[in-house]
């Protein structure tokens, strides 16, 4: 069983701060147990106070030696300890590259100030380190943040954070509402449309009284019609906006430790606060240095390291505006990509041109094939996703020179280049992908990690796409067996299993079957959201017609149909017409009987 210890210094004003990180530390554990991992969490409040002829700080300073993560909080101190322990941690860093060292500043309220300790502490650590403190004000950004710097350390794993409703989990468990983190609840276009979003269900009720009153009068009919437009597609760009911020925000969290210019400090600390507009002007200025440091490099008859490094620091500038460009909503979505696209070709020749590590310059091809793949989704151009294509077989082939063939890198490549074949329609070189990443990530992680089983999910819907019902059915029982060891019975994910093999052993006729999975799929996202899932009504209904149980197919459908007039009322979409005619149908076959 693989150990991360975890070395958590503070002074005693963030005595609550350190019971949320020791809760968050110990709901963690139990995550990451079912991977083979522990996580220990080591607080001076919990070691032997005996009297030994040691100074007590010498023997926690052993221990922030043998730890893997080192934290420090403040707030408006710096203790003696507290700063003694964190030198020790970034010593011992610079010589083993262990622990990975970050401190977190709470941020202020009214009234109150920093010690001059603290200020002295933040100077130093910036221009002697250039380490960039986490910044947070709420529980919620306190443990994102630490879970999106756990990832980094352990990097054995996936990527397992994701946004769900809102909501950002790891492997099920609720880290933070995007609602309660700074970058997100401050940003001026998610406030907007979160706002919106909250207010359009009422004024479409109304819309609708009004019209049920005045059932002939066009313009009531078209004003009703344009609030549902306006609602579902606000929906779906509001989903969107949550992912391009959050992914934003985890290539935040990646730097955070690493030595960084005071252009990205401002420019972090202006998304952080919500501000990706101020960001990017900030990031404007990178640009220019960028090619004015790399023109020096090329003309220099005497390559010093600190041009070399220059022009490392403008590699990062650049691949950070990437990501903050895709979240500043001032450009049309489609532009942003074609911008971030441009900036990494741009740091990709500056990296060829000094020669870069070459570890480095493998993660920089894949961050650039990788976000060309996601961005995919809001952009219709083609030649991305081939350009995602390029990098990523690059990557991969970097990647087994490089670390070998079992690496996490090698297998997140092939996923990607998996989904990317599977969208040119290529299922059967997206199939071998999705094979090869399995067999990684079993030797990685274990037959029964949730990376493994994302990949059993995927191939069954590679085999469910080409007809191979048997195939598809096997694969997803077996991610399915995996995800009920490691989440709860209310997972959206466990829910999607369900569904995903109840329509399958419905496509194979076994009946019985399918409508278990239906079943369980629909009572668990009912519990969730409160609402019924009309196509997962419609499934057991089709099942129950087929077997002429007519009663309870009719129950089935009357009740999708009822959830798809809620969001249908003017009866325009042709799914609601389907439902009408289904429903129309079995009252004819029972009232003949």
């Amino acid at each position: 069983m693989k150990v991360i210890k975890i070395f958590l210094a503070s002074s005693e004003e963030m005595d609550y701060d350190r019971m949320v990180f020791g809760n968050l530390i110990r709901r963690l554990d139990d995550v990451y147990e079912k991977r083979g991992i522990r996580l220990k969490l080591f607080e001076w409040e919990d070691y032997d106070s005996a009297f030994n002829d040691r100074r007590k700080q010498d023997e926690y300073n052993e221990n922030v030696r043998e730890s893997d993560i080192f934290l420090a909080l403040f707030h408006k101190k710096a203790g003696q300890f507290t700063i003694e322990e964190f030198d020790v941690a970034s010593e011992t860093f610079k010589a083993k590259s262990s622990p990975k060292v970050y401190a977190y500043l709470k941020d202020l309220k009214p009234g109150e100030e920093v010690s001059k300790e603290l200020e002295e502490f933040k100077r130093r650590m910036f221009d002697e380190m250039g380490h960039y403190w986490c910044r947070y004000d709420t529980r919620d950004s306190l443990q994102l943040q630490f879970v999106m710097q756990l990832q980094l350390v352990e990097s054995s794993m996936g990527d397992n954070l994701v946004v769900e409703n809102g909501d950002v989990r790891i492997d099920g468990l609720k880290v933070a509402s995007m609602d309660r983190v700074k970058f997100a609840s401050s940003n001026e276009n998610y406030v907007k449309m979160s706002e919106e979003l909250s207010v359009l269900p009422g004024k479409i009720e109304k819309a609708k009284e009004r019209l049920q009153k005045y059932p002939d009068d066009e313009d009531l009919v078209e004003d009703l019609q344009q609030k549902l437009d306006h609602y579902n597609k606000l929906k779906k760009e509001f989903t969107e906006y949550q992912d391009i911020l959050f992914d934003t925000a985890k290539r935040i969290s990646r730097l955070q430790g690493e030595h960084i210019t005071e252009r990205m400090r401002r420019a972090m600390d202006a998304f952080n606060e919500g501000n990706v507009r101020e960001a990017n002007i900030i990031l404007n200025e990178a640009e220019a240095d960028a090619k004015r440091f790399l023109n020096d490099y090329k003309q220099s008859r005497m390559i010093t390291e600190q041009k070399r490094q220059n022009v490392i620091c403008s590699i990062k500038e650049l691949t950070l505006k990437a990501s903050t460009i895709i979240a500043d909503d001032s450009y049309p979505i489609e532009d942003g990509v074609e911008i971030a696209d441009g900036l990494f070709d741009q740091a990709e020749e500056m990296a060829q041109t000094i020669d870069w590590d070459k570890r480095q310059y493998a993660k920089l091809l894949f961050s650039h094939g990788n976000a060309l793949s996601n961005y995919s989704r809001y952009t219709v151009k083609q030649n991305h996703l081939i350009k995602a294509h390029r990098l990523l077989e690059e990557t991969i082939s970097f990647g087994e020179s490089l670390f070998g063939q079992y690496h996490p890198s090698v297998a997140s490549a092939c996923e990607q280049l998996g989904i990317i074949y599977k969208k040119l329609g290529d299922f059967s070189h997206s199939h071998n992908l999705y094979e090869k990443s399995l067999n990684i990530w079993k030797v990685l992680t274990g037959e029964r990690s949730v990376e493994v089983a994302r990949v059993y999910n995927q191939i069954g819907k590679i085999c469910f796409d080409q007809g191979d019902f048997t195939s598809a059915a096997s694969n997803f029982e077996r991610a399915l067996h995996i995800h009920n060891n490691c989440y709860d019975d209310n997972s959206a994910i466990i829910a999607s299993d369900y569904y995903f093999l109840g329509v399958i052993y419905y496509r194979m006729g076994v009946f019985d079957k399918a409508l278990e999975y239906l079943r369980k799929s629909l009572s668990i996202r009912e519990r969730l959201t409160g609402q019924v899932d009309p196509w997962t009504l419609e499934t057991i209904g089709s099942i129950y017609k087929q077997n002429e149980d007519y009663g309870s197919a009719l129950s089935a459908y009357e009740k999708a149909l009822r959830e798809r007039e809620m969001n249908d009322p003017l009866d325009n979409n042709l799914l609601t017409a389907f439902t009408r005619d289904e429903v129309s149908d079995l009252r004819s076959i029972i009232n003949n009987k």
